[in-house]
């Protein structure tokens, strides 16, 4: 279980690293207009752009390797602890100025995180039935039919709001099936329907999360995100994988789990790219300006990735 562990502290590490590297690209370059096949030609020349990238990669690899042998509340805890690292990261890179609920929030999700380390025990994953191909896939089909929906509201920004909570489902739902996954061999993945699954609800997280973005505040709909795919994600673990804390040990979980889930809410603002450089100070530099650094141009909003991959 200490490996387990450690993968996840390292998940976390790896993404909130990310969401700071790629602020430091966003600011680094001029905005662009549109989401097209030359920006991300662009993108994937900028070395910093990249690391971040293989660094999103990396957190989600050891995710997947800890929710082998943990449940998924604690695993999901884990990952949104990543935005105390890039709170932490930002002051030290960027020179972002922490407010006192930054502060509190940093104590919270320290303290919440000591005290699901100690209450819980390894619980191997097991594979998914019927049921819970059925489920998975239910959700995700709800979860497009609700987004197509969203985008006919007439008020904009409660369409975002709408779309980040949709999101917040489907990033759910990927590490809801990550846990449910019978192995993570490439043979048996590409014949899994869970699998399978995992990727159609990334993308679509992916892309309502950017649709969410352009329409909402962006601390609201971060928040809503993060906050429902770190509950629903340990819901659906409990109900499909059976995933529960040691006997005796209910209560702390559960204060724990809401020390780290309402500690990530207070600093949401640093979940994303474009949060991180409002917390600093900064803005992305404007169209008529050159890059100083060796990056193409690029938008902070563009780079905004989404939650701590499931």
């Amino acid at each position: 279980m200490t490996t387990a562990l450690l993968c996840v502290a390292a998940a976390a590490l790896c993404s909130g690293t990310a969401t700071v590297l790629q602020a430091l690209a966003a600011r680094r370059m001029p905005v662009h207009p549109r989401l097209d096949h030359v920006l991300v030609g662009r993108l994937l020349k900028s070395r910093t752009y990249v690391a971040a990238l293989l660094l999103v990669g990396a957190g989600s690899v050891l995710s997947l390797v800890a929710l082998r042998t943990l449940p998924l509340f604690a695993v999901q805890a884990g990952r949104a602890s990543s935005l105390a690292v890039a709170a932490v990261l930002a002051t030290v890179v960027l020179s972002a100025h922490l407010r006192w609920i930054d502060y509190s929030a940093l104590v919270g999700i320290g303290t919440g995180l000591v005290l699901l380390a100690l209450s819980v025990a390894p619980s191997p994953a097991g594979a998914a039935s019927s049921a819970t191909e059925g489920v998975l896939a239910g959700v995700v089909v709800a979860a497009v039919v609700a987004a197509a929906v969203a985008l006919r509201m007439s008020s904009a920004s409660r369409a975002g709001l709408v779309m980040g909570a949709i999101a917040g489902v489907a990033f759910a739902v990927v590490a809801a099936g990550a846990r449910t996954l019978p192995s993570l061999a490439p043979a048996v993945l590409v014949g899994d329907p869970v699998a399978w699954t995992m990727c159609v609800a990334g993308v679509v997280g992916l892309a309502v999360n950017a649709l969410a973005l352009q329409r909402a505040a962006a601390v609201a709909t971060t928040a809503l995100m993060v906050g429902i795919e770190t509950t629903l994600g340990a819901g659906l673990g409990m109900v499909l994988a059976g995933d529960r804390p040691v006997v005796g040990a209910e209560v702390r979980t559960a204060i724990a789990f809401l020390l780290v889930l309402l500690g990530t809410l207070a600093i949401a603002r640093f979940a994303s790219p474009d949060g991180v450089l409002v917390a600093a100070g900064l803005e992305a530099v404007a169209d008529d300006q050159v890059a100083e650094a060796d990056e193409p141009a690029d938008e902070a909003a563009v780079v905004a990735g989404g939650p701590p991959a499931s």
